[in-house]
């Protein structure tokens, strides 16, 4: 990873401590959206660097694009699993 949090070896001793757990449905939503973003984003640079080719704008769009998905994506992830229980 680029860029960790700075206290992010914390985090991971909590979910393990706290036996903190993400239901499989929402892993196959993540499994699947993101790693069908980031095989396409994939794709287009390594075609690029393969052949030592510059990456053309409307390729360097097609990239931004899928980044956005993935942005958004996660979003609506958090919107749909933040929400309070209902009492």
């Amino acid at each position: 990873m680029c860029n960790p949090l700075n206290n992010e070896e914390k985090i991971y001793e909590v979910i393990e401590k706290e036996h903190l757990c993400i239901s499989p449905v929402i892993w196959h939503l993540i499994d699947h959206h993101l790693r069908n973003d980031l095989n396409i984003i994939s794709i287009i640079a390594e075609s690029h660097v393969i052949s030592n080719d510059p990456i053309p704008v409307e390729n360097g769009e097609k990239i931004v694009k899928q980044c956005a998905e993935i942005s958004q994506f996660l979003k609506k992830l958090r919107a749909a699993t933040n929400k309070p229980k209902a009492s």
